[in-house]
């Protein structure tokens, strides 16, 4: 199982993830800071990734791509990048279980 990071989620949650088992990219990683949410998607796509990400935008993408995506939308404020980590590290597998229906964000 592989996660690309949205540029909004602290670097640090990519190590939990690779501490739970699992395999992390960021876009950093991939040189792609800084580009839309749609490239972003496809990004995912073809990385078959399931994208991790602070920002509600991802909810509204378009129906063509809500079929192929598959997005875990961490809605926390203030974004305190340790609390992220705990809801991570306490729902991830939860998450990915609810994934599994293409097009269904958690």
């Amino acid at each position: 199982m592989k996660f690309l990071l949205d540029e909004n989620v602290p670097l640090s949650i990519k190590k939990v993830v690779k501490e739970l088992g699992y395999h992390a990219i960021t876009l950093h990683d991939e040189n792609k800071l800084g580009i839309k949410n749609g490239e972003v998607e496809d990004l995912a796509i073809k990385k078959d990734a399931i994208i991790i990400t602070l920002d509600s935008d991802f909810l509204t993408i378009k129906k063509d791509l809500q079929v192929k995506s598959k997005i875990i939308f961490v809605n926390i404020h203030p974004r305190n990048p340790k609390v992220i980590i705990d809801l991570i590290k306490k729902n991830l597998d939860k998450c990915i279980a609810q994934l599994n229906i293409p097009g269904k964000s958690f």
